[in-house]
């Protein structure tokens, strides 16, 4: 899918901690599909409690790494069908084409990606580098004007939360002041990622539909921006 053009106007990664339950998906959902029709929208899926236990048992009991991988990469198909299967304007996509056609048609492009990660150059068998980071690499690459991260919390955080206590986001920080905290819901890799893969990033909360929806359209929004610099 490369293309030294735009080929969408948000990119989106929807985590598992969504995608897993079922009243958040499908609440969240409409709210998407009726944006499809002002901006092309594309949607990574996050890989979910079945990847978190292959990697979990990877690590714990040695098992042949490429034979985990594998699976694991191949389970954001499995997702991305299911996500589209909430709305009829939701379709999966694998090649530009796909991309293309379900534009024309006024509907949101479900990636389903494994063919696209197992063919990459750059992106290697990692179990670090999460869809987060991977979501700035292909955002980048179709010419996104913004990547949005759909997350189970508010943002980003300057310290772990005490119990159920989260307090306020971060409302923006940049890739430096990313790789200072003592931890953050987006994997290690993200700050490298986005020093290469640049592009206007925000976090928000899925289990509220229209800050998701005005983190699309680009308006303000409770959650945290990520850039390369605020001057």
């Amino acid at each position: 899918m490369d293309s030294g053009t735009s080929q969408c106007d948000v990119f989106m990664k929807i985590g598992g901690s969504i995608l897993d339950q079922d009243a958040l998906t499908a609440e969240l959902v409409p709210h998407i599909a009726a944006l499809a029709s002002q901006y092309r929208i594309m949607i990574l899926t996050g890989g979910g409690q079945v990847v978190k236990r292959i990697k979990a048992a990877q690590r714990k009991y040695g098992t042949d790494f490429k034979s985990c991988w594998i699976p694991a990469v191949l389970n954001l198909d499995v997702n991305a069908g299911i996500l589209a299967a909430y709305s009829p304007r939701f379709k999966t996509v694998a090649s530009a084409q796909d991309m293309s056609t379900c534009f024309e048609a006024g509907c949101v492009a479900v990636f389903a990606a494994a063919n696209a990660v197992f063919n990459s150059l750059y992106l290697k068998p990692d179990f670090t580098a999460t869809t987060d980071s991977m979501g700035l690499y292909f955002a980048r690459t179709l010419g996104a004007r913004r990547y949005v991260i759909v997350t189970d919390v508010d943002g980003i955080y300057a310290d772990r939360p005490t119990g159920n206590t989260w307090g306020a986001p971060i409302p923006r920080i940049t890739p430096e002041e990313l790789s200072r905290l003592p931890s953050s819901k987006l994997d290690p890799t993200f700050p490298d990622y986005f020093r290469r893969f640049s592009i206007p990033t925000r976090v928000v909360n899925g289990r509220h539909p229209t800050r998701v929806a005005a983190a699309i359209r680009g308006e303000p929004f409770l959650g945290t921006e990520i850039a390369g610099s605020f001057e």
